[in-house]
């Protein structure tokens, strides 16, 4: 496979992503390959919400009973718990999900459950990556944003109050330095997924070399890298926009037959007395559960679809610069469908077979 430009592999990506999920297109297999993708987004990324329960100053905490205050410090640690919890099963299963989804989209085939067995070793390293990668984060951007907010604190009460000019001035420079800090590191981030994280997947390198590998691209075309991440960041941003009206306006159409039978029988059972309102109830809340059980079919489905083109476009992109990604590519690619019209491919003249003593017939050159 030749080496793609980054708008070069837009196209086969695209095509990728509709043989890969629609092609031969099954309800069950659609919707398994996409909750793929959508559940290795959704968890992969490690976002720990940690509820902190702040100090609170004399004049706030005065009166307050002691049993309420152990009260709500017993709830947030429980609260906290219970979020760390869930939020390391969930980077786990995301973490293992995309080493899965790197696999099925090179090799283009639906089979989830002997690839998720056969990375299983290979997913803590990736994990271990993100917890290295995340305590760099914390201890470089740590420093420099506790004095910032430990100087807004102390000058809260400054003449001319919080909300002066000097002090909005510096509360947006403050958000901008803070929103450039976290594209550079959504922007790394996506580098070592894209480019890094399909030689873990495919071969089981580490992480070293991995990621040796990936400089060599980076130092080897500059250009072409930084044109992918900026394509990368616009297709995902534009596909994503598409998809969330797509679902918005899929679930508004959606509410609509619902909608009418829940009218017919408000009319039919409002004045029926308490067990028309127990029915009504009952079946206002199996309603509801069905309808959020269709909401996230339809909002896993489109973005489970967008999600695997940006996988495919980061495989397409690479691929040519990995030669055994670029074979996969390759090997588990169809063959194009020609559509020729009426009459073609020509076929040879069919000749009535030959009487006795008859001359031979001719036959095409």
């Amino acid at each position: 496979m030749r080496p793609l430009s980054a708008s070069e592999a837009i196209g086969p990506a695209l095509q990728r992503t509709r043989d890969f999920l629609a092609r031969p297109f099954r309800w069950r297999t659609f919707f398994k390959l996409a909750a793929v993708a959508f559940f290795a987004e959704l968890g992969g990324n490690f976002n720990s919400n940690f509820s902190n329960l702040s100090n609170s100053s004399r004049n706030g905490t005065h009166g307050v009973p002691p049993a309420f205050l152990a009260f709500l410090v017993a709830f947030a640690v429980i609260i906290g718990l219970v979020s760390l919890v869930i939020g390391l099963i969930l980077l786990y299963i995301g973490s293992r999900l995309q080493l899965v989804l790197v696999e099925l989209v090179a090799t283009r085939q639906s089979w989830v459950a002997p690839v998720w067995r056969r990375v299983s070793s290979t997913t803590w390293r990736w994990i271990g990556f993100k917890l290295l990668f995340l305590l760099c984060i914390l201890l470089i951007t740590l420093p420099l944003t506790i004095p910032v907010i430990l100087y807004f604190v102390h000058h809260a009460h400054d003449a001319g109050g919080f909300f002066s000019g000097l002090h909005i001035a510096q509360m947006i420079l403050f958000i901008a330095g803070a929103i450039l800090v976290l594209l550079a590191i959504s922007v790394i981030y996506l580098l070592v997924r894209d480019l890094a994280l399909p030689f873990i997947a495919l071969e089981d390198r580490s992480l070293s070399d991995a990621l040796g590998r990936m400089r060599a691209i980076v130092e080897a075309e500059p250009g072409q890298v930084a044109l992918y991440l900026l394509l990368r960041i616009l297709l995902g941003a534009v596909f994503g926009f598409a998809a969330e009206l797509a679902v918005v306006f899929i679930l508004l159409i959606s509410l609509v037959p619902p909608g009418i039978v829940g009218v017919i029988l408000w009319i039919a059972l409002h004045k029926a007395g308490p067990a028309g309102y127990v029915a009504l109830i009952g079946l206002a809340v199996l309603g509801g559960l069905i309808y959020l059980c269709w909401a996230i079919f339809v909002g896993v489905c489109f973005v489970g679809s967008v999600l695997t083109f940006g996988q495919a476009y980061a495989l397409y992109f690479l691929g040519g610069r990995y030669p055994l990604l670029g074979d996969l590519l390759d090997r588990s690619t169809p063959p194009p469908a020609y559509a020729y019209p009426a009459g073609f491919p020509p076929t040879p003249p069919q000749y009535p077979p030959p009487q006795p003593g008859s001359p031979p017939a001719p036959t095409n050159p």
